[in-house]
């Protein structure tokens, strides 16, 4: 078993720029498949437009700093688009996956050491979205995913980190420390069927979700099957 995860989804979910750029394609298979989240993810197209339009980029104080994130990001989005093309339980895919969010943890990590976590005004705002994903992928190092965790709790207050992203690191952390999630996020694949791991009070999950501006867990279960080619609940 492994954990899944798509960044193309992933940012849709977080809110972030990336959901600006989702091909058309993308659109396409979601409209057919997942009608409800087709109707979710343009209005957050709309969302990040009018985000964008009232804030515009400025050019970060470390564009260095940035490309290597961005590149790290690349790397750890071909691996797992690659998987996802082979199928979820291709051994050869899966090691390759892993070798490359190997390669990255150390880097992350130094980073976070020396200055903290890349804020907008370091990298951008998609390098702090690189740098996010690459911690959200840096299960090999729990107590490190916790310790970013705790450091960008301040940062959704005053806008530096989406309440999506945060959301979706708080059930990471969760369920590496063997505890229920809270937001229904995190997923595994158990004999190429989709298996939400354990959350709290689940009756109520979606309301959870509502409050934080994520689609409901059908819709969620829908597009993580649509991604991943995984059969519908029977």
């Amino acid at each position: 078993m492994h954990k899944v995860w798509l960044w193309g989804l992933a940012g849709l979910l977080a809110g972030t720029v990336a959901v600006a750029h989702a091909a058309d394609s993308d659109d396409a298979q979601m409209a057919r498949e997942c009608p409800n989240l087709a109707a979710w993810i343009q209005a957050k197209k709309a969302e990040v437009a009018a985000q964008r339009k009232a804030h515009p980029p400025t050019q970060p104080v470390e564009p260095a700093l940035r490309t290597e994130l961005l590149k790290m990001s690349d790397a750890d989005q071909k691996v797992r688009n690659a998987l996802i093309a082979a199928g979820t339980q291709n051994q050869a895919a899966i090691k390759a996956m892993l070798a490359v969010d190997a390669h990255n943890l150390p880097r992350i990590k130094q980073i976070d050491a020396k200055q903290g976590f890349p804020t907008r005004a370091q990298v951008g705002r998609d390098g702090v979205e690189a740098a996010w994903l690459l911690v959200q992928h840096a299960d090999r190092d729990p107590v490190f995913q916790a310790h970013v965790l705790a450091e960008l709790q301040p940062r959704v207050r005053d806008g530096g980190i989406s309440a999506q992203e945060y959301t979706l690191l708080t059930d990471r952390v969760l369920v590496a420390q063997h505890k229920p999630q809270r937001y229904g996020t995190q997923f595994k694949v158990v004999k190429g069927k989709l298996q939400a791991d354990p959350m709290e009070d689940p009756a109520h999950v979606d309301k959870r979700r509502l409050a934080i501006g994520l689609p409901s867990m059908a819709d969620y279960e829908c597009a993580l099957r649509t991604y991943y080619h995984l059969p519908a609940k029977p």
